[in-house]
């Protein structure tokens, strides 16, 4: 007999390959080789954003939140570097766990864990334009938003401007839109919840 999985949407395959991608680069960095020097910085970050999104019964809700957390970077790895460069882009990775709570209309706590791709034009110096995008968990409490679980996928992607050289320190400013909801793949909701957000870091 032929086995069966539950989870098969592509939403929830596309998230599981990017954990197996980074679980792959994870261990050549750290097991298979020693740890690299060029390892970016790490630093504190603060989100402060906004939802205009409708609740489940479709009256206009005004959401604020405020979330602050820590970004560990990560070099891409070599190969991937060496093909990128042939197109002057620049490619790190990273992993970034958020705690934080909604405000306004309704109140609630969140925390997230979400890996990123960012991608960088090469040759800028201290000033430095960026995008990024990244899929990964949030436990949310809350209600009365059609969302049908306190677990979703977060879908994230931003654009924003590092600041600073490679030697002193190093800060950014962007904007991140944020899609949370549930896939479909549990509760007999899934209306999801959209979200702007102002990005600083710190590295």
């Amino acid at each position: 007999m032929r086995p069966t999985f539950p989870c098969q949407s592509p939403r929830m395959r596309a998230l599981s390959w990017l954990w197996i991608a980074l679980g792959v680069v994870a261990v050549q960095e750290f097991v298979a080789a020693p740890a690299k020097a060029d390892m970016l910085g790490n630093g504190p970050v603060l989100l402060t954003g906004y939802s205009p999104d409708q609740d489940a019964r479709g009256r206009a809700r005004d959401l604020a939140l405020l979330s602050v957390g820590w970004r560990w970077h990560f070099a891409g790895p070599d190969f991937l570097d060496n093909f990128l460069a042939k197109a002057k882009t620049d490619f790190s990775w990273s992993v970034e766990p958020l705690v934080g709570g909604i405000f306004g209309d309704s109140n609630a706590f969140e925390a997230s864990v979400v890996p990123y791709a960012r991608f960088a034009p090469l040759g800028w110096t201290n000033v430095v334009p960026y995008f990024e995008g990244g899929i990964g968990v949030i436990f949310t409490t809350l209600h009365n938003y059609g969302l049908g679980s306190e677990i979703q996928f977060s879908d994230n992607a931003g654009i924003g401007v590092t600041f600073g050289s490679d030697d002193g320190l190093r800060w950014s400013i962007g904007y991140r839109f944020r899609h949370i909801s549930n896939a479909g793949l549990w509760g007999h909701q899934n209306q999801g919840l959209n979200a702007h957000f102002l990005v600083i870091e710190v590295e």
